[in-house]
């Protein structure tokens, strides 16, 4: 692969066509080789001014930021929805399913605009601010344009790190640029529940993370809609994940006894095995030998994932009960019909189901568990009027897919990505997005390398200097492997009709407010282009792509980063807020093996890690995965505005 060249953009740039200035590509562009002065733009629509008062008030903001001069000169923009069904969007779960087409002329006289609904307009209007040139010149074009998918996502975490309204109004602002409709919220986990939960206050007060000033970073229910409707207005939908029966640790606030293995220390089991299998392969009970003594443990005896273990006792009544209760009080605030449960890296060990000296885990060892809990919760869905969606574990792992409504949404992480999506489909599902873990998880990087290639891991070859840390070469996934992730290669007719987009998913251990903004943009755009548009790269995506992220900075103040940014420089590996303060040295963040990313490479008393293996410490000590968040403070890594760049 030619990364340098991939990242170069072109020099010499002869004169521009309507299709150079927008991303994501429209379906059809006729260009009519000619631009005209304007002094602004007067929109009139038989929606009334309401419905795209943000979508004018961009536009406008585009205009200025293009160096265009207002004057009584206004160029007359006409914006009108079908009049038999152009007003059925009034509320957020109103944009499910709906036509998102439109029809964009614009002459000398004027730009006509048709759509059948509001969602058309808006994206007309999108397109339209993009035709403006650097000196405020207006492109004169005629597009058709819609979607080659219905579902073109982006999804956050806010548990590992916080994240505040603003700056998820900001990330919203750059999905609306990018004609992204699907924002996937994945709003609470084992790290914080930062939610104002008015029937258990207990969680938010133990279990969101703090500001200096010592009060709480939580959403209240005014946030959350304020949210909804923010991203509604900009053709959004809001889909929360309420991740179960995994990632639950939180919920021990409530009661110690509704979680299993919370807080296991280490969290990542212990370093040495007797009479272990030297293996983390699953394999079915029948099967396992468990004939390996004296070995190394590996992977397959941790309890978690990463730290603070802890899952959803699901085999107890009341957990069953608090779950419902969340569902209906914290669900009840989002419009939208899908609420995702989750269901990624459930933990066989965490429920005591395998010894603990065993290093290998049965397949089929959760089976009865989890069939148990998911026919009660696709149960309590139903009641609560929420379509179910969930991690592609719900249709593979858990010998429960025939219990799973096959018109739920599956969400795919795990590869090979054909193999995974035929046994999706074999099993009858019809509804499947994708975000493959090797192409579009955003933290893929140098600071969090699973998911990276060995290409990834080994060039630029460059490292941070931390001294007495773990730190790794390398590049995280970058703009143009993710735009040439071909969605629908290997896949027959039928198995491709399945499939109803991607999104882009930015998990944020290593992540905070001072850098999210280029971990997502522009990269989360080149997503954006394949659902959309779902071309092919060539010559000139490079440009295109270049001048989109410089209305993303000029227009929507969001600091995308350069494309040429490997996402090698950030100087330190960062932790999730969980390891701030008492995180430092907590018992459920001890670690018998090294070394991650950022791993201190002695352990808590100094001590070396022990041979042979020069990879697991001592485990009557135990070293401390949080160690590097001392040399951070987290309150301090605040978004600052960036400058404004060249178009």
């Amino acid at each position: 692969m030619q990364i340098l060249s991939l990242l170069s953009i072109a020099t010499a740039v002869s004169a521009l066509t309507a299709s150079d200035y927008l991303w994501p590509l429209p379906k059809s562009v006729v260009d009519k080789n000619k631009s005209i002065a304007i002094g602004g733009f007067t929109v009139k629509s038989n929606l009334g001014s309401g419905p795209i008062a943000v979508d004018v008030a961009s536009l406008n903001t585009a205009f200025t930021a293009k160096g265009g001069k207002v004057s009584a000169s206004k160029f007359k923009v006409t914006a009108d929805v079908d009049e038999a069904h152009g007003w059925d969007i009034g509320a957020p779960d109103d944009l499910v399913g709906k036509d998102e087409s439109y029809s964009l002329d614009i002459t000398e006289k004027g730009a006509s605009i048709t759509a059948a609904n509001q969602i058309g307009i808006k994206y007309a209007l999108q397109t339209l601010s993009q035709l403006i040139t650097k000196d405020g010149k207006l492109v004169l074009a005629k597009i058709d344009d819609k979607p080659a998918f219905p579902y073109r996502g982006f999804m956050l975490d806010t548990a590992r790190n916080f994240f505040t309204v603003a700056d998820i109004k900001r990330i919203l602002d750059g999905m609306a640029a990018s004609k992204l409709n699907v924002f996937h919220w994945h709003i609470y986990d084992s790290q914080s529940f930062p939610i104002v939960w008015d029937r258990y206050p207990v969680v938010h007060q133990k279990a969101a993370f703090k500001n200096k000033d010592g009060s709480i970073k939580a959403y209240t229910k005014k946030d959350v809609r304020d949210i909804i409707n923010y991203a509604y207005q900009r053709n959004i939908r809001v889909i929360p994940e309420f991740e179960t029966p995994g990632h639950n640790a939180v919920l021990g606030h409530i009661d110690a006894k509704l979680i299993s293995s919370w807080n296991h220390s280490p969290w990542d089991g212990n370093s040495f095995a007797n009479n272990a299998m030297c293996s983390n392969q699953t394999s079915p009970v029948s099967s396992v030998t468990n004939d390996c003594v004296g070995g190394v443990a590996w992977w397959g005896r941790q309890y978690c994932n990463q730290p603070p273990c802890g899952q959803l006792d699901v085999r107890k009544e009341k957990a069953i009960d608090v779950l419902e209760q969340l569902i209906s009080d914290i669900g009840g605030w989002f419009d939208d019909p899908i609420l995702h449960v989750g269901h990624d890296e459930v933990n066989t060990r965490a429920y005591g189901l395998v010894p603990d000296n065993w290093d290998s885990v049965p397949a089929d060892a959760l089976h009865p568990l989890m069939r148990d809990f998911d026919a009660k919760l696709v149960q309590i869905l139903k009641d609560n009027d929420k379509t179910l969606a969930a991690w592609d574990e719900i249709a593979t792992d858990f010998g429960s897919d025939d219990l799973i409504p096959k018109d739920s949404l599956v969400t795919l992480w795990q590869g090979p990505t054909v193999d995974k999506v035929k046994t999706i489909v074999s099993k009858g599902f019809k509804n499947i997005v994708l975000a493959p873990s090797d192409s579009y998880y955003l933290d893929c990087s140098p600071s969090a390398r699973w998911c990276s290639s060995d290409y990834e891991r080994n060039f630029p070859e460059d490292k941070y200097d931390i001294p007495g840390y773990a730190t790794f070469s390398g590049q995280w996934h970058n703009w143009t492997l993710i735009y040439d992730f071909e969605p629908l290669a290997g896949l027959t007719t039928a198995e491709a009709a399945t499939i109803k987009g991607g999104f882009g998913a930015l998990w944020t251990e290593t992540v905070k407010r001072h850098n999210v903004d280029r971990y997502i943009f522009p990269r989360v755009a080149a997503i954006a282009e394949r659902y959309w548009s779902n071309v092919k790269r060539n010559d000139a995506t490079a440009t295109r792509l270049d001048r989109f992220r410089s209305s993303l900075v000029n227009e929507k103040g969001i600091a995308a980063a350069d494309l040429s940014y490997l996402g090698n420089k950030e100087g330190v590996v960062y932790r999730t807020e969980y390891c701030d303060g008492a995180g430092l040295t907590a018992p459920g963040q001890k670690t018998g093996e090294c070394c991650f990313a950022g791993q201190k490479k002695t352990d808590s008393n100094g001590g070396p890690l022990l041979n042979p293996y020069g990879s697991h410490f001592d485990p009557k000590v135990n070293g401390d995965y949080c160690a590097i968040a001392a040399l951070y403070n987290t309150n301090d890594l605040v978004y600052t505005k960036p400058a404004p760049v060249a178009y």
